[in-house]
């Protein structure tokens, strides 16, 4: 829309006139000088109303709570005609019709040196009602004193304090500071459930009554247990909080112990010093699996930047070959893969859901043995249940073959148990089978007088040695696992477990949800890997591309908490240690034990979840 707007302003007996050309969707009007139409009152607030233009027709919308008048009827929200006269806190506002090139003509008559003289000749002052000033101060300081302090204490000491809450005079609500947290808000105004002890801060015995669960900060079989980080939990969990969080997030909470550990008696060979993530932060640290000798899993944390570190997974992969693209052949053809077929976020980004073979790998990795029946494969993650299927398969090969070779009606047979019959291709000159090692031992080995029973089983026995072999070997198992020899075992072959890394820093927190929008090759370099055993996490410096301290200019303040818990999940509670029953009265364990009756009862039990695949887990996270 177009607006000529005319302000006509009084001065004494004369009226000055401007004018001004606004062209725009929203026209708003305030006191503040980016408004459209501005009128100096102080009466008015900075933004007062928008003007808009909807379908060819003009509509004034008041912010906030504040109104107007148009033609004498006062309203929040309305529509305006040629002709139509707004009144705002005294000040008119006209609709004319429009002039050429113009939608309307606005008149604003701005009386401001009017409205000024009338608010002061109605001004009443306190001096001005003969009122004794000193005397009503004393009378305010002694009923505040009365109300606020003396009703609420005596209520308090006499131990009446629940009989004055249903009175209508003042009870100890009078000294909440401010409106408790939502989780806390069970408590009504009942004080004293956290401030055991009147007029003293609540103490940490009096929050672990009821948070029994809160697991420690720090590894306690290294520091012990008499350490503690803050004097109170209320250092860092601050209740009637003007910002309506229990929890403080300032970089302060943990740069005040973290940059000096030594001085809070916090020192090891482990922990660095560490002030602000853009000026002093350690590098990062990932935690890498480790296969033993004694067939155990155990992990150890590494500096990212030593050039030989490996991941031994037991897996071979190569990133390269499989995000190559010119793509890579499948049973389907040829198939360009990217990052997300395989390594798919959990719900809320937090970690990543399982890689497993028969959801990622099989499409393309078939495990057939027999190159007559294609879609017969092996089981994979048992090597018995692998061997159990290739005797199962030639017992039933050599009873449809042998048994019934003479049957005139071997068709109908062989379709009777689910066999259909093979017609054996090659060239002209070729025997049907080429002899191996294990057909000569076989026949050398057989006894032209031998039952059936012998020859059926040195049959299924050498079809199954040179299946497995193969499979083993050649051309399936060993193309991704680490396999060895083992003699004298009912399967001479031992496939290493493979284990990735589900956490590679298991010190902080990374959502892949607000990254969503970068690419994965930002952070991992899979596509220049030929080994599974390549690092593909990101370094420090990669982070601080985006990333800076809490008061960052530039970039994404980040404090501490950003990528920081304080509790560590795999340390035991701070109840089980630091506070035995010892140390509580008995108010106090009468308390805990109602006030964890309580929450159980409202937390319920938790649903199991199911286990996730045992060969392989998804590939790992920062």
């Amino acid at each position: 829309m177009r607006l000529l707007i005319k302000y006509i302003e009084s001065r004494g007996i004369g009226k000055e006139t401007h004018q001004s050309t606004y062209e725009g969707d929203v026209a708003t009007i305030g006191r503040g000088t980016d408004q459209t139409i501005q009128i100096a009152d102080r009466r008015l607030p900075l933004s007062h109303s928008r003007l808009t233009v909807a379908a060819g027709k003009l509509s004034l919308a008041a912010t906030g709570d504040y109104r107007f008048a148009v033609n004498g009827e006062s309203s929040r929200r309305a529509p305006l005609a040629v002709g139509d006269k707004v009144n705002i806190s005294g000040h008119s506002l006209k609709v004319c019709e429009g002039e050429a090139g113009v939608d309307y003509v606005l008149e604003v008559e701005l009386v401001a040196e009017t409205v000024e003289k009338l608010r002061d000749r109605f001004q009443t002052r306190l001096r001005d009602v003969s009122l004794p000033t000193r005397g009503l101060a004393w009378v305010l300081f002694l009923v505040t004193l009365v109300g606020t302090l003396l009703i609420p204490a005596a209520g308090l000491y006499s131990d009446q304090m629940a009989t004055l809450r249903e009175l209508p005079l003042p009870d100890d609500g009078q000294w909440i500071s401010g409106e408790l947290h939502q989780n806390h808000a069970f408590l009504g105004d009942d004080c004293s459930g956290c401030h055991v002890k009147p007029f003293v801060a609540t103490r940490n015995e009096d929050c672990l009554a009821c948070h029994q669960t809160i697991n420690h900060h720090f590894d306690t079989s290294v520091h012990g247990v008499d350490n503690q980080v803050g004097e109170r939990c209320g250092d860092c969990h601050q209740e009637h909080s003007t910002t309506g969080s229990i929890i403080r997030t300032d970089q302060a909470v943990c740069t005040d112990c973290h940059q000096d550990l030594a001085a809070v008696g916090m020192q090891s060979e482990e922990l660095q010093p560490a002030t602000d993530f853009s000026a002093n932060h350690p590098g990062f640290k990932v935690s890498l699996l480790k296969y033993g000798f004694d067939e155990q899993w155990r992990t150890a944390r590494h500096e990212i930047f030593e050039d030989d570190l490996v991941e031994e997974s037991n897996l071979k992969f190569p990133h390269d070959l499989h995000l190559s693209e010119d793509g890579i052949d499948s049973a389907a053809g040829t198939v360009r893969m990217v990052c997300a077929d395989c390594h798919v976020p959990e719900k809320g980004g937090l970690q990543m859901q399982p890689v497993t073979m028969q959801d990622h790998c099989a499409s393309c990795h078939q495990l057939g043995f027999d190159p007559r029946s294609p879609e017969r494969v092996v089981p994979h993650g048992s090597p018995p249940d692998l061997m159990r299927t290739l005797r199962e398969y030639y017992a039933l090969q050599y009873l449809t073959e042998e048994l019934n070779k003479n049957d005139p009606q071997r068709d109908q047979t062989l379709a009777a148990l689910g066999t259909e019959p093979q017609r054996e291709v090659r060239r002209p000159g070729r025997v049907a089978r080429a002899e191996s090692i294990t057909d000569i031992i076989a026949a050398s080995q057989m006894d032209p007088g031998a039952s059936m029973g012998v020859r059926a089983q040195v049959f299924i026995e050498g079809r199954v040695a040179e299946a497995a072999a193969n499979l083993f070997e050649k051309q399936t198992c060993t193309i991704c696992h680490e396999i060895t020899a083992v003699a004298d075992t009912e399967v001479p072959w031992k496939v290493l477990p493979v284990r990735l890394s589900d956490s590679w820093f298991p010190k902080s927190e990374f959502s892949h949800a607000g990254h969503k929008n970068m690419q994965c090759e930002s952070c991992h370099e899979a596509s220049t890997s030929a080994v599974a055993a390549d690092i593909l996490m990101p370094r420090i410096d990669g982070c601080r591309e985006c990333h800076g301290g809490e008061k960052a200019q530039g970039l994404l303040a980040s404090n501490c908490i950003t990528c920081h818990v304080f509790h560590a999940d795999d340390q035991a509670p701070m109840t089980s240690t630091m506070h035995s029953a010892a140390n509580h009265s008995t108010g106090d364990l009468i308390r805990a034990a109602i006030n964890a009756s309580v929450m159980a009862g409202s937390l319920g039990s938790a649903a199991a979840s199911p286990a996730n695949d045992s060969m392989q887990q998804s590939q790992g996270h920062p």
